[in-house]
């Protein structure tokens, strides 16, 4: 199946991909005055929607041009006269429940996620504490097309706030019940905007913390949840029970088990949806993950009674599934993780947490958990694009992925889509069979080399 993006029959949106802005520091779409008239835009969508001094709350990961590109932004916001507050350096889903907290009209998170520290970008929130529909995104981005310096009105105010404290005690009255003090856990923190949230949270509970690229380096650089090699070796070296990596901004979390073996994410998204489904806080017994996920996840559930519904890639689109089938939980493969009893947006920590709230009530370790979680063989790669041309327009393409799925017949499947967030196409190929995947999975990569 080819995919346009996580959007295959909508127009692409000019700026904005599956979560938020992102382009290298410095670039035609990321650099100070892009980010002051997204900041304009920003101010003018608010005074569109007739709000009266409207508030928004602003916050960044660790980067080293976040700072510069948090600052612009605040200056086109102050050119509509707006009410600001700065939470400092935050994770992503902080800035959401500091939002609802203040009962704020915006959420501005400067960030580019899991991306390279060369990149940078910007995610937008809701006044809910949700990612924005695609429809809002159209609005800004037309808004910011036209966005011009314009003299700056008298000022609101810009209030500095630490929320991490406040952050810290929600997080904990979920989890009061949760004792981790025979467990030894490492954590990487990627260098980002966890540093300073999970080891408190595992510590309080009891745990013994291993930390490993805790704000001693670079963003991302060679560790975090797209690097798992050097948090593998330490829980190797340390003996510890398992290991846990964020991504820059904290939204999202990847494991690793005892053995130092990563565990793979749709494994992580069965054992905890079993695991509501047990203490019954599954609501509709359903469980949201997204045409990324494997075929055996499904089975998984079927085998467990519950549910399993699939949604584009993304964690707003899964969310908004989440939405449509009044259920409580949901995730992508990839580390997003959706409970919506916590919050209406991704939260790698409180994710963690309830992977080890499963380890303790099933009296296990991650990997027997993981290993009930059977998954289909599956290949996959990403490919550089410098264009995203629609794969319609790309009919060798189309047919050599219509041939490879006549090939794996109903034992298999194909999913080429373009990245939401980086200039990649990628490619994965699943099956029964190891050889037939395989053999498909080379032939698709001659094909796309080809074609673009």
């Amino acid at each position: 199946m080819a995919e346009q993006g996580s959007r295959p029959f909508l127009k692409m949106n000019q700026y904005f991909g599956t979560d938020g802005i992102r382009g290298a520091y410095e670039s035609e779409i990321m650099n100070e005055v892009f980010a002051l008239r997204f900041g304009q835009a920003i101010g003018q969508y608010l005074k569109n929607k007739c709000l009266d001094k409207p508030l928004v709350v602003v916050a960044s990961d660790t980067r080293p041009s976040s700072p510069i590109l948090k600052k612009s932004v605040i200056r086109g916001l102050h050119n509509f006269g707006v009410k600001l507050i700065d939470f400092g350096v935050i994770p992503t889903p902080a800035l959401a429940y500091g939002l609802i907290k203040q009962r704020a009209d915006f959420g501005i998170m400067i960030t580019a996620s899991h991306n390279p520290s060369t990149d940078n970008g910007i995610k937008c929130f809701s006044e809910q504490g949700t990612k924005l529909d695609i429809r809002e995104e159209i609005i800004i981005e037309g808004l910011l097309n036209h966005a011009a310096p314009s003299p700056c009105m008298p000022s609101t105010g810009l209030q500095s706030l630490s929320l991490v404290e406040n952050y810290l005690e929600n997080i904990k009255s979920y989890f009061l019940d949760l004792d981790l003090s025979d467990l030894c856990i490492a954590v990487d923190s990627a260098n980002g905007a966890t540093s300073k949230t999970t080891h408190q949270i595992l510590e309080f509970l009891g745990a013994r913390v291993i930390k490993i690229h805790h704000g001693d380096g670079v963003i991302n650089e060679d560790c975090g949840s797209e690097n798992l090699a050097s948090l593998q070796d330490l829980v190797r070296q340390k003996k510890a029970d398992l290991g846990i990596a964020h991504d820059g901004d904290g939204d999202r979390v990847r494991f690793v088990d005892s053995e130092g073996r990563m565990v793979d994410g749709d494994q992580v998204l069965g054992l905890l949806a079993k695991q509501a489904h047990q203490d019954k806080a599954l609501k509709a017994s359903t469980f949201v993950s997204t045409v990324h996920s494997n075929k055996g996840l499904f089975s998984f559930f079927s085998a467990n009674k519950i549910n399993g519904l699939t949604s584009d890639v993304g964690d707003r689109n899964v969310y908004l599934k989440m939405l449509e089938a009044n259920c409580n939980w949901g995730g992508e493969s990839s580390g997003h993780i959706i409970c919506t009893d916590y919050l209406p947006t991704g939260d790698g920590l409180f994710a963690a947490l309830s992977v080890l709230r499963a380890m303790k009530r099933q009296s296990q370790c991650l990997s027997t958990l993981a290993s009930e979680i059977s998954l289909w063989p599956s290949l996959c790669d990403s490919f550089f694009v410098s264009h995203k041309p629609p794969f319609e327009s790309i009919p060798d393409l189309l047919q050599s992925i219509s041939e490879e799925e006549e090939h794996l017949n109903d034992e298999g499947r194909v999913l080429l889509r373009y990245s939401g967030t980086e200039p990649k196409l990628r490619l994965l190929v699943e099956g029964k069979s190891p050889e037939k995947i395989e053999a498909s999975f080379q032939r698709l990569k001659l094909a796309i080399q080809k074609s673009l």
